[in-house]
């Protein structure tokens, strides 16, 4: 016949196997889970050396309306998606939905870069799936649009903005 005792052994240690078990099993993928609000707040960047990472997805930048402070800015493009995606970037108040496009629905980048409201920054091209490429960029204080020009990525609303401030 067991004792109360044993028991409460046999209990407490069971609760310890199952507690070293249930934290064990966990599984840290990389990802978090975090709001518009934290995601533009991670994009921050600050002055010279700043790092500004934008995802790219399918059909998605991430964070969608990005902040950076003016100064040489490295931004990092990872593409999280299953396709090739690529970051353009231009200087404009233009409303990023509004922006001039070809037939096919692309943007006319020729038509954009000779307006008097925009001036092409630069762009990081090719960026395959599971890739990241990154490029430095000397960002001035105003407003930007991105975008990816790939064909049909634009229309499925693969654009956003990126506002640097002093």
């Amino acid at each position: 016949m067991k004792t109360p005792v044993n028991r409460l052994f046999v209990f407490l240690a069971l609760a310890a196997i199952t507690a070293l078990f249930i934290g064990g099993c966990g599984s840290d993928s990389g990802t978090t889970t975090t709001t518009e609000s934290e995601n533009e707040a991670a994009a921050t960047g600050g002055g010279a050396g700043a790092t500004l990472t934008i995802k790219m997805g399918d059909f998605y930048f991430s964070p969608k309306n990005a902040t950076a402070k003016a100064g040489l800015t490295t931004i990092e493009a990872p593409n999280e998606g299953n396709m090739e995606h690529e970051l353009v970037l231009f200087k404009t108040n233009m409303d990023p939905a509004k922006l001039p496009t070809e037939a096919t629905g692309d943007i006319d980048e020729e038509k954009l870069d000779k307006s008097e409201a925009a001036e092409e920054v630069g762009e990081i091209a090719d960026v395959e799936p599971g890739e990241t490429k990154s490029e430095e960029f000397k960002l001035t204080p105003g407003k930007y649009v991105m975008f990816c020009n790939i064909p049909g990525h634009y229309a499925q609303g693969m654009y956003g903005t990126l506002t640097v401030t002093e």
